[in-house]
């Protein structure tokens, strides 16, 4: 069963969102997973675990968990927890890890729906004792963050920091920061180039302007200025992005 979802995400079928959530051990409590689910999002789950994977469907879309008893090869997921600015020490923390759980949501109709699942599903898998963190490219959520995080959804927001990841970086000229996230959900991503201001405000701001896209489901365009009061006019340019693939906006920040 692991073999043909991981062939399905690598073929991009069914219109997948995945990550893997990852353990320090393979002993897989699959029952107190189901238990979480139900507790926490009214998912009940009577579908049968076969082979250490489970497939079940959550309205129209269908989720499936596989048990993977090894690690993430070649350091990947190591590789990628140095990019978790909010996580100290994160790689060593990685490296203990020694079995993950591919779960994927596929079938999506809405990408916000989708995202929002995937985010309930995950949490309840970080739940369980010997789990460490969830690798969901392009970096590795800790547990506790995102479980945090997911947990503002019943209080009816959106969980942008573990939706839409946001780095930053240093140059000569100042910080660096962008989103990774917002073109799976219908936008454009975000980027601030050489700024002056504190990682912690630069990195608040992109965030907080994320929410007000997907939750105002607003097109920012080029030329257009962006702020949260009347004296507040941030420019906005689309342009060829710094660390991003393609187009992105530019905060003049």
């Amino acid at each position: 069963m692991a073999d043909n979802i991981e062939k399905q995400i690598k073929e991009g079928e069914g219109n997948v969102l995945s990550g893997f959530v990852l353990y320090k051990d393979a002993n897989m409590d699959w029952l107190r997973f189901f238990k979480n689910l139900k507790e926490d999002w009214g998912i009940e789950v009577t579908d049968e675990v076969k082979d250490n994977a489970v497939v079940f469907k959550v309205g129209e879309m269908v989720v499936a968990c596989s048990l993977l008893p090894s690690p993430v090869p070649n350091n990947e997921a190591e590789d990628a927890a140095r990019r978790n600015v909010f996580w100290q020490d994160s790689a060593k923390f990685v490296a203990e890890h020694k079995a993950q759980v591919l779960l994927a949501i596929m079938n999506k109709f809405d990408p916000l729906d989708q995202a929002l699942l995937f985010a309930k599903v995950a949490s309840s898998l970080l739940k369980l004792d010997n789990a460490i963190g969830i690798y969901k490219a392009p970096t590795v959520y800790e547990k506790q963050f995102y479980i945090n995080f997911a947990e503002t959804i019943k209080k009816d927001e959106l969980p942008i920091p573990i939706i839409v990841f946001g780095g930053m970086y240093l140059t000569d000229d100042g910080l660096c920061a962008y989103t990774s996230g917002m073109r799976a959900l219908g936008y454009e991503e975000m980027e601030v180039v050489d700024t002056q201001l504190q990682p912690n405000d630069i990195i608040g701001m992109i965030f907080a302007f994320c929410e007000y896209v997907v939750s105002e489901e607003v097109q920012l365009k080029n030329g257009e200025t962006i702020g949260f009061t009347d004296e507040q006019k941030i420019p906005i340019t689309l342009s060829d992005g710094v660390s991003v693939e393609g187009k992105t906006l530019k905060l003049g920040l």
